[in-house]
């Protein structure tokens, strides 16, 4: 359990929060969450001021700080992306000796999405507060979440439209939610959650296309390589974007090709490719094996090549794409 449910759990709150990460939806349920706790039902209660960006100073944090709540316990004061856990800021200093002085009566909540953990102001919350951070959860945790509202729903999904959901949408909490919506409201009727269902509601995200497009590519099968390529196009996805998927996707299957050599765990791939569904990684895998770790080497020369031919205007970005494309397709699978 977070250090933040077993506060609002025992009701002892620490005058100070900082709730940071990339995973927005996370963040933004963990904040409800703890203004609810703090009481803050309505955001026009003069006990409770919200700061951004635009609108934050240290002077007028500590000034609504130190104003007395009006018939309440506490002041609840809100900070979004005030920016100050990272780099050099005005009165940055002056914000970190106040801190330890924060008065009983009033709760600071930091909402980031960038933190410097080396940072002296997000050292002076944790060592007087409270500081979380949001990540996306493992493939297991996103599973378990998604269980939870098919359990909702009286629904159950096959084992392949989860693989194909999750490819789709595991980017982000907030698209699999929103997406889970359509595709549950799409199968309510007969309860069963099948693949096609998931390829005819969700979203096709570019990187479930340049995962096929690479499937094509390892088996070199060139026909349906420029078939599901310029699907990417009709999309209107950017020639340097595509450029961009490819080349990473060689990447992964080269680091893979690498760690297979050395023996790594599933663990250590998942941490260096940043795949981490089990099915993605074991997809990947097998498409690595259809290269030698000569061609992708080859293959990532060639793609820096032709990434600056473009960027230097020397070359169209589409012909780009295409050369490396091309390049590719040179050679039999191996096996």
């Amino acid at each position: 359990m977070r250090s933040i449910d077993n506060e609002i759990e025992s009701g002892n709150f620490k005058r100070i929060y900082l709730l940071f990460g990339k995973e927005h939806y996370l963040l933004v349920e963990a904040r409800e969450k703890l203004l609810k706790a703090l009481g803050v039902t309505d955001e026009n209660d003069m006990n409770f001021s919200r700061l951004d960006e635009k609108s934050f100073s240290v002077a007028s944090l500590i000034s609504d700080s130190d104003t007395l709540p009006f018939f309440a316990d506490r002041r609840v004061i809100l900070v979004s992306n005030s920016g100050y856990f990272k780099g050099n800021k005005k009165d940055k200093d002056r914000l970190v000796k106040y801190i330890p002085d924060i008065p009983d009566t009033t709760v600071i909540v930091f909402i980031e999405e960038e933190v410097d953990k080396r940072d002296k102001l997000y050292k002076a919350v944790s060592k007087n507060g409270t500081a979380e951070e949001y990540k996306l959860p493992s493939d297991r945790e996103l599973r378990s979440w998604i269980g939870g509202k098919l359990t909702t729903y009286g629904m159950s999904m096959r084992q392949d439209a989860w693989n194909e959901f999750y490819m789709r949408t595991g980017s982000s909490m907030d698209l699999m939610n929103e997406e889970f919506e359509k595709l549950s409201a799409y199968c309510l009727e007969k309860k069963l959650i099948e693949k096609k269902d998931v390829e005819a509601v969700c979203v096709n995200a570019s990187e479930t296309i340049v995962f096929a497009l690479t499937d094509a590519i390892a088996s070199r099968n060139a026909a349906r390589v420029f078939q599901v390529y310029q699907d990417m196009l009709r999309q209107n996805e950017p020639a340097p974007a595509i450029f961009a998927l490819i080349e990473r996707q060689f990447m992964q299957l080269y680091q893979l090709k690498q760690m297979d050599r050395d023996h790594a765990s599933v663990d250590m791939k998942k941490k260096v490719t940043g795949v981490k569904n089990d099915w993605a990684l074991g997809k990947l895998s097998g498409f690595a094996k259809k290269f030698t770790s000569a061609e992708l080497s080859h293959l990532l020369e060639c793609a820096e090549e032709y990434e600056e031919s473009y960027k230097r205007s020397r070359m169209k970005d589409t012909v780009a794409v295409e050369m490396l494309i091309m390049e590719a397709l040179k050679k039999e699978p191996v096996g």
